[in-house]
């Protein structure tokens, strides 16, 4: 009997993201001030934004992630507020909307491990939103963990405002091509340790 054609167009976003994630491993401990340099890269590259305006979302780092505060930090003190994601419960599984933050604000345990600000902060539409990712292309196209939190957030976020979203990561997590699917939401640039990387408009 023959099997059925689905079954010989296996998901490639498993195998590669156990990949991606052995390498970004081995770029984070090669490189342990790469979030330091990716903020220093940023003010290079945007030394002519204003020095006041929108709300710049970026994320708590886990696993290898590069850490993005000096990033945020660059932002803050030209004058931009700053959010960070919050998981909400809803029907059964999370939600992930946006809460303002400061840098040294106290934090809460989220779900996954991962800090958010508490449940009085402010829920806020970011205009700029940094995300975590495991591999990219020059198409903006994004590998995440696969829960799809962000899609789902970006894709709300643009169906009711301007918003850019930008990824952070290492250079060497770029790939040829990235395998996509049609709520994959693409990225409008990439924020590396080696130089800020423009795509989609």
């Amino acid at each position: 009997m023959m099997e059925p054609d689905c079954m010989t167009m296996a998901d490639p976003k498993p195998l590669l993201r156990a990949e991606m994630k052995r390498r970004r491993a081995q770029l984070a401990a090669a490189n342990p001030l790469a979030g330091e340099q990716v903020g220093g890269r940023a003010e290079d590259a945007f030394e002519a934004w204003p020095s006041q305006g929108g709300v710049i979302a970026g994320y708590w780092p886990i696993q290898s992630e590069i850490n993005p505060f000096p990033l945020m930090q660059m932002f803050e003190d030209r004058g931009y507020q700053l959010a960070l994601p919050a998981l909400v419960p809803v029907d059964g599984g999370y939600r992930m909307i946006f809460r303002m933050f400061r840098i040294g604000d106290d934090l809460i345990d989220g779900p996954f491990d991962i800090r958010q600000p508490s449940d009085d902060a402010q829920t806020v539409d970011p205009d700029l939103l940094l995300m975590p990712l495991l591999a990219f292309d020059a198409d903006g196209i994004r590998l995440g963990y696969g829960g799809g939190y962000y899609d789902r957030a970006l894709a709300d976020l643009r169906s009711r405002c301007k918003v850019a979203a930008w990824g952070v990561a290492f250079s060497g997590q770029q790939l040829a091509e990235t395998p996509s699917e049609a709520h994959d939401q693409p990225l409008n640039g990439i924020f590396t340790e080696t130089g800020v990387i423009g795509m989609n408009p």
